[in-house]
């Protein structure tokens, strides 16, 4: 005979206890676990990357340009399309000749030189200058239009020249037909006469279009005339229809 000692299959899965210990709830109530927030870094844009500004170019100052040769910026270290401005303006200026200025001495060997004023009234007058500032001598058409990375002439442009024993070597500056001197003198011709010839071509240009408007203008005015004249003789004409 079976016995019928039958055990439901749920007995044999015992349950564990999900009670926790009292003292482990009130050490985690105590103490509880802060949350981790992690912030992520924003990614850049999948449609690339944002457009470059362009910062315009500082505009030069033109009142406080020097006139001091030795007290001048650089002509490089203007921004490139500031250099025709600065050079226009110099032009204007002319260079530095400070004629009432009591030039110092200094002793060479046992002389004592100095800058001679009488220098400016010489063949040198259009490009010698003279620094009251570094008591020296520089050139003005060099500093202007003497081509970049050109030997000779250095003396007279970024150096000071102050040798007054060595008038030879002033003399010696302008140099033959091809030095670096005269091939400034070219450039500053031919800047002058582009000048010149860009504001002659634009006055000629706007004298032609006065012109033609006053033809314009006095053809119109004399075509209303004849109008008016016309519509007076066929008034009558008018009125008896």
């Amino acid at each position: 005979m079976k016995r019928s000692n039958t055990r439901d299959i749920s007995s044999f899965f015992t349950k564990k206890s999900t009670t926790k210990n009292a003292s482990q709830v009130q050490t985690s109530e105590e103490n509880p676990i802060p949350e981790i927030n992690i912030t992520r870094a924003p990614q850049p844009s999948a449609q690339g990357s944002s457009p470059s500004v362009t910062i315009p170019p500082p505009v030069v100052d033109i009142v406080n340009l020097s006139h001091d040769p030795g007290k001048r910026k650089k002509l490089i270290d203007f921004h490139p399309n500031e250099r025709d401005l600065v050079r226009r303006m110099y032009i204007q200026r002319g260079p530095c000749q400070p004629v009432d200025h009591v030039f110092p001495k200094t002793l060479f060997g046992t002389k004592e030189r100095r800058f001679n004023v009488k220098w400016f009234d010489s063949s040198w007058r259009p490009w010698l200058e003279y620094s009251v500032f570094k008591d020296a001598a520089f050139c003005f058409i060099c500093y202007l239009f003497k081509a970049e990375n050109t030997a000779g002439g250095d003396a007279f442009v970024s150096e000071d020249f102050k040798a007054w024993n060595r008038i030879e070597t002033i003399r010696d500056h302008v140099g033959k037909h091809t030095s670096s001197h005269n091939n400034a003198v070219i450039a500053m011709e031919l800047f002058t006469k582009q000048k010149g010839s860009i504001v002659t071509a634009l006055s000629k240009q706007t004298d032609e279009i006065m012109s033609a408007y006053r033809k314009r203008l006095e053809a119109s005015i004399t075509a209303i005339r004849w109008l008016l004249i016309l519509q007076i003789d066929l008034l009558p004409l008018i009125k008896v229809n």
